[in-house]
């Protein structure tokens, strides 16, 4: 399954540039009409606070990203129940997991999966997030540190997705990226310029999406949420936002265009898509081997009951195997389901969408070898699943005393 991001926010009041007096210049005794013409040119929009607070940049991304989902679900293999994506679409397409990238040597993806995401959902959270606060943050720290935290985010949010997540989990979305804006915002709040509504009004909305992103890293960050990729561009989001603090005493000194920063990100993506377009017609005849995401059972008992079909029909599919031993699990036949569950295991070792089914099957198998005595192999088989932070499986597995 893919790791996924979404938070909801409020709309965001005027940033205190729009406030700032443009000082009367003192007439010069002899101005030529060309000097004059070139000099109310060239400072049409620096000086027009309108336009320079108008968050363009913010705005030119989430159409970008909604024109890339777009593309993504017409051509994907299958869409869930949920609205999710099929996730061998999504290896297809650019996902990323330690697998893939380090295994594979398929580092193109780090270039493409924080522009992708997984669902209606993981995209409308997303956007909706990085326009609440690319509305505040863009105008004060100006385009060009914007972009270059964005894209600087989205690229160490891959680096802590790679090193946090299970190696065979392939993870989309923008998260580390607008992580990386949060925490900038949250830095910019301390502006000694700004009056205390508008501080207040920045650590509220930094505050609001960065505890969620973050906090659960401190309990054991489980389920779909990429938190290592939050973390990642958290991270090089303060640092970037810092910096200018730490040189300047002031955003007002930086260089305000973003011109060269995303032609150059829009050329590296493009180099990216690429690789991706090479390798993308293997990926799309290989997931025919496997379950599409509109068949994918909702709940246990369906899990169960459509297992032998689901087997039949996907047996190179480890999560097909990892349905059959649920069945034989309720039929009490459990070595038919030891036999399933190891079956699955091996089939996900070379799964490169295999990490979910390997570790769930290991916990389930887990769970099985207590239910018989066999406590030092039902421990040493939890040890994985432990690790990988299950959510309610992990939960299951600590009830058991097999965690720990």
């Amino acid at each position: 399954m893919a790791t996924t991001f979404g938070r909801r926010g409020a709309v965001a009041p005027p940033s205190r540039v729009s406030f700032q007096p443009v000082a009367a210049p003192i007439a010069p005794a002899v101005v030529r009409d060309s000097d004059q013409s070139d000099s109310e040119e060239g400072t049409l929009f620096r000086e027009n606070k309108l336009l320079a607070d108008i968050p363009f940049l913010t705005i030119g991304l989430i159409f970008l990203l909604i024109l890339i989902y777009g593309l993504q679900s017409n051509l994907a293999i299958s869409i869930g129940r949920d609205g999710s994506l099929d996730v061998r679409s999504l290896i297809a397409y650019g996902a990323s997991s330690y697998d893939l990238v380090v295994g594979k040597g398929e580092w193109w993806r780090i270039g493409l999966a924080p522009l992708l995401h997984g669902s209606n959902s993981h995209l409308i959270g997303n956007c909706v997030a990085l326009f609440i606060v690319g509305v505040r943050l863009e105008p004060l720290i100006g385009r060009g540190l914007f972009s270059l935290i964005f894209i600087a985010s989205a690229l160490a949010g891959e680096a802590g997705s790679l090193l946090g997540n299970a190696p065979g989990m392939p993870g989309v979305g923008a998260s580390g990226a607008i992580t990386g804006l949060i925490a900038a915002l949250f830095v910019a709040s301390f502006d000694p310029e700004a009056d205390a509504d508008q501080t207040i009004s920045r650590l509220k909305t930094s505050l609001f999406f960065g505890i969620p992103a973050l906090l659960p890293l401190a309990f054991g960050a489980s389920g779909n949420t990429d938190y290592y990729a939050h973390a990642g561009g958290a991270l090089a989001g303060a640092a970037l936002a810092i910096t200018p603090w730490l040189a300047f005493r002031s955003y007002d000194s930086l260089p305000r265009s973003a011109g060269m920063t995303m032609i150059a990100a829009f050329a590296g993506s493009l180099i990216c898509a690429g690789f991706a377009a090479g390798h993308y017609s293997s990926y799309m005849a290989d997931a025919a081997q496997y379950i599409r995401a509109s068949e994918l059972p909702a709940n246990a008992r369906e899990m169960a009951s459509r297992s032998l079909d689901l087997v039949t029909r996907y047996p190179k599919d480890p999560r097909a195997h990892l349905f059959r031993a649920i069945f034989f699990i309720e039929q009490k036949s459990f070595g038919a389901a030891e036999t399933e569950l190891r079956t699955t295991m091996s089939l996900a070792a070379s799964d490169v969408a295999g990490g979910p089914a390997r570790t769930a099957a290991q916990a389930v198998l887990a769970e099985l070898l207590l239910a018989q005595k066999r406590d030092s192999e039902a421990k040493a088989m939890a040890a994985d699943p432990c690790r990988a932070r299950l959510g309610k499986g992990q939960r299951i597995l600590e009830k058991s005393k097999l965690c720990g």
